[in-house]
């Protein structure tokens, strides 16, 4: 089960184990920040390597040093007929670690490894990289640096002390959760957005390192075990329930009001022709003949019970309905055709009232105008011509729009960054731990207990 069993060893010392039997939990004392392993390349052909303190090259497998460099030194890390090559040389060994040496007396940004151009803590395994060519890269560092590099990405020090606490316990719950999500490519979570982004040290600062070391070792916990801390930018005004978007239930991930509405993210919107969006679907393989209606359900405010949105009103499922058949997508797939930010918009197509003819109805054999106050193009700003709610018929008229009118940045499960900001402005006397109420409120059932 994922992130269910963490041992740890540092410098030759036993610090902690914690073991799961059934539904129970037996923890040992207090103990470091647990290692986690981050996959930041792979199939790669060529690394460049230093740090700006002493390091070294060591052999996995048996701990022998392979090499000592002193500080800015560049190491450039290929392959050469299956073997490692550094600076030209051919190293035996299967599996490298690269790690700085560790003088007395030494701040911790001072610690820093540059693979590549880019700063790290902790240590770098280099390994070739499993059932394909070139190699792959893992930093192997504490699990609380880890959570220093995903936050110093999306949070700024001006942001409120809560809300910067609250997500330190979300990343490292959803860390422990995920953990191993990537065992058969050598590391536990990858550095991209389909784990959680993370570049290094390079976006720290010291706020972040105070939020961090004020919830050390806490966890979002469900019947004693991390659940699935799954966060995103800004949920639109409604968070969602996750069997929506990742197809499985959890009774913590409930879809609750937000509070996110002056987020630079809340609202966005996007238009398209229909030409445009049936080229799309049909280079995408759905071959449905020309392009005559969309049909989705109108969103209405949360909570949504209708089938083909969840319950915030993100489209689970919308149809394109051609002259040969129709296409039936998901809310993800559709977001990725057309580079959405979220699954949370309305559609509504739109034609000029100069181009309308007296033989242009609805499907109930009507005729409506619509103002829509989202920059519409002049030609559309004295009102335009809609169909019943549900089914958005193309007539093909010249100048015709899909306009997609959306509402949130990413999949709006679990954690809003942008609603946690504003709970935490808002607060009122909110005190030290006021970042509990905020976790809380996104995850459901849910208690805040230590972890190591």
């Amino acid at each position: 089960m994922k992130g269910q069993v963490w041992t740890k060893r540092l410098a030759g010392l036993l610090l902690g184990l914690v073991l799961f039997c059934g539904t129970s939990v037996v923890a040992a004392a207090p103990v470091a920040s647990p290692p986690i392993r981050i996959g930041l390349m792979t199939q790669q052909f060529g690394i460049l390597a230093s740090s700006n303190g002493g390091f070294q090259v060591v052999n996995v497998d048996d701990g022998k040093i392979l090499g000592e460099f002193t500080a800015g030194a560049k190491l450039r890390i290929g392959l050469r007929e299956g073997k490692f090559v550094i600076n030209n040389a051919i190293v035996n060994s299967d599996r490298m670690r690269i790690e700085p040496q560790k003088p007395k007396n030494i701040e911790r940004e001072d610690r820093l490894l540059e693979i590549n151009n880019r700063r790290y803590r902790g240590a770098v395994e280099i390994f070739r990289t499993q059932g394909a060519a070139g190699m792959t890269a893992v930093n192997v560092l504490p699990l609380d640096e880890y959570v220093y590099g995903v936050l110093g990405l999306s949070l700024t020090p001006e942001w409120p002390e809560q809300a910067v606490k609250a997500q330190a316990v979300v990343v490292r719950s959803f860390a422990l959760y995920h953990s191993g999500k990537h065992n058969n490519e050598g590391f536990d979570l990858c550095d991209t957005g389909d784990c959680l982004v993370y570049e290094g040290q390079t976006q720290e600062n010291p706020k972040i390192w105070q939020a961090i070391e004020a919830t050390r070792g806490l966890a979002l916990l469900y019947q004693n075990y991390p659940v699935a801390a799954y966060l995103h930018l800004s949920s639109g005004g409604y968070t969602e329930n996750s069997e929506s978007v990742f197809a499985k239930a959890y009774p913590y991930l409930r879809g609750v009001p937000d509070f996110d509405q002056t987020s630079p993210y809340f609202r966005w919107q996007k238009r398209i022709t229909p030409q445009e969006l049936e080229g799309l679907l049909k280079g995408a393989g759905y071959n449905f003949g020309a392009l005559t209606a969309i049909e989705i359900s109108r969103r209405t405010p949360p909570p949504m019970n209708v089938s083909d949105r969840g319950v915030s009103g993100r489209i689970r499922m919308i149809t394109f309905i051609g002259k040969d058949g129709i296409a039936a997508l998901t809310g993800e797939q559709i977001q990725k055709l057309l580079s959405l930010p979220s699954t949370l918009f309305d559609v509504t197509v739109a034609v000029p009232l100069s181009n309308i003819d007296s033989n242009i109805t609805d499907s109930y054999g009507d005729r409506d105008t619509k103002q829509i106050q989202i920059n519409l193009p002049p030609s559309a700003s004295a009102g335009l011509l809609t169909d019943r709610p549900g089914i958005h018929r193309i007539s093909g008229k010249p100048n015709e729009l899909v306009f997609l009118e959306g509402f949130g940045w990413g999949h709006g499960v679990g954690f809003s960054q942008w609603g946690a900001k504003t709970m935490a402005e808002k607060a009122i006397n909110p005190g030290s731990d006021y970042y509990m109420s905020i976790l809380k409120h996104y995850f459901q059932g849910v208690r805040i207990d230590k972890w190591y």
